[in-house]
């Protein structure tokens, strides 16, 4: 039998896809968007419980570590976090959340969670914050738990119930993806959204990837053909999402109006213009739709919706 040591690096180890440290970084800007995203994170995941297969705790938080930082950058991050000493911690935390309501704050270092010790299993730079995932992933999405932080002081939460992905700024890489437990957008591409409910719009599409489940779909079949279906199922996805997240739906189509180029190798997506296309109709076949009934779902999508 695997030991749940074994189990929890296993599980962790799928969250952490090219996680790699790069070039110097400006620590305040990072903070900055990583402070974005978990605002819309929260709102995106907890707004949309109804369309998850699989919900787990979302305490509010977006989570770092020191080991994401190139030793000459440790310094200038942990004064930027106000983090001390070693281990995971909270690099973002969402207004008016489970974990802001327990009195956690920006840097606070996580030792452990219901008594538990955070785990270190190996020396990969996300692999404690993976790790805390996982732990989470393991709790029912809205029973209470305590967070003990770096100087041992214990924190009660009162947890959401959250869509089970977690959410990560990065350095390098695709400027946006998703892998089904993780969804990642760069610093660059984060940077170059000024209005979030367009950089929600990113989000929503990234996390409905996650939602339908379409890593698994695409496993054995990574033809442009697919591809291409999974992107344009995500795209209408995401307008229910964003809607029920208390977000502008239309700021997708403001997004790819504004962002000419693709966000990732263009070969293996639809069309600009196709997806603002299917993005338009779904916009409109949603607001007909909760006309008639506030609580309407939409029409199956060649077999991929799972509710």
């Amino acid at each position: 039998m695997r030991s749940p040591a074994l189990s929890l690096l296993a599980a962790a180890a799928m969250l952490a896809p090219g996680a790699a440290r790069g070039a110097s970084t400006d620590s305040a800007a990072l903070a900055a968007q990583e402070a974005r995203l978990a605002a819309i994170a929260y709102r995106l995941t907890t707004g949309s419980a109804h369309w998850c297969p699989d919900t787990v705790p979302q305490p509010g938080w977006l989570l770092s570590d020191a080991r994401r930082f190139d030793q000459r950058d440790r310094a200038s991050a942990a004064a930027t976090y106000g983090t001390t000493g070693d281990g995971p911690f909270i690099a973002a935390l969402a207004p008016d959340t489970p974990a802001a309501r327990a009195g956690l704050v920006r840097g606070a270092t996580i030792a452990a969670i219901n008594g538990q010790p955070v785990p270190t299993l190996g020396t990969g730079p996300t692999m404690r914050i993976d790790a805390i995932v996982v732990m989470l992933d393991a709790l029912e999405p809205t029973a209470a738990m305590t967070v003990t932080d770096g100087a041992g002081a214990v924190h009660p939460i009162d947890p959401t119930a959250g869509c089970a992905s977690s959410f990560r700024i990065e350095r390098s890489g695709p400027q946006a993806a998703a892998n089904g437990k993780l969804v990642r957008l760069t610093l660059g591409l984060a940077r170059s959204i000024a209005d979030d409910q367009e950089m929600a719009a990113v989000v929503a599409h990234e996390l409905a990837h996650n939602i339908l489940r379409h890593r698994e779909r695409l496993a054995d079949d990574r033809s442009i053909d697919r591809v291409r279906q999974t992107e344009l199922e995500a795209d209408r996805l995401s307008v229910w999402l964003m809607a029920d997240a208390g977000y502008d739906p239309a700021a997708a189509i403001r997004f790819w109006n504004r962002h000419k180029k693709p966000l990732v190798r263009a070969a293996s997506h639809p069309p600009r213009k196709e997806r603002i296309a299917a993005i338009d109709a779904e916009i409109a076949a949603m607001r007909t739709a909760r006309a008639a009934d506030p609580a309407a779902r939409p029409l199956e999508l060649r077999g991929a919706f799972l509710f």
